[in-house]
């Protein structure tokens, strides 16, 4: 039981929640490509192919989830209303971002499920696009929070909770 206590601490850290929010993405996105290429090893190649967004898709998302944390942090402590408010908004834009940057694994599935040709053709043809709108709307998922946090951090410090 104890053991469960220490492990909810570490995770109520934004750094860690953030860093393994990130992991997961990567764990995540390798599980899914591993499973369309047939092995863990071809997998893990197309997943280091995507260039750049390899590391900037778990870096957003870990930066958001970290500062969403920090926030929840913030509001628990000073038992301020609104983080069921802002942790619902900061799970639909990290939902929206996600479909967003995984979409384009989705051109890996098609041809082998056997769906319309032309939507994986479009998926391929349109891959960084989709992960620079899904990067946008994280950074702007990012911006809310951190306009929340700062909100709240004022308002308690006017309360003198």
């Amino acid at each position: 039981m104890q053991i469960i206590e220490s492990i909810r601490r570490l995770f109520k850290n934004p750094f860690v929640f953030g860093a393994a929010a990130g992991i997961l993405v990567i764990i995540f996105n390798i599980s899914v490509i591993s499973l369309a290429e047939g092995s863990l090893k071809d997998g893990y190649s197309v997943f280091l192919d995507n260039g750049s967004f390899v590391y900037l898709v778990p870096l957003f998302v870990g930066v958001q989830m970290g500062l969403f944390r920090y926030h929840r942090n913030i509001t628990a402590e000073k038992k301020l209303c609104g983080s069921e408010k802002i942790g619902m908004t900061g799970s639909a834009t990290s939902s929206i971002t996600m479909l967003a940057c995984c979409l384009h694994h989705a051109s890996d599935l098609l041809p082998a499920v056997g769906f319309i040709l032309a939507a994986s053709s479009f998926l391929i043809q349109y891959k960084d696009a989709l992960i620079i709108v899904g990067l946008l709307a994280n950074l702007v998922g990012s911006a809310y929070i951190a306009r929340a946090i700062l909100k709240d951090r004022a308002k308690a410090g006017e309360s003198g909770v």
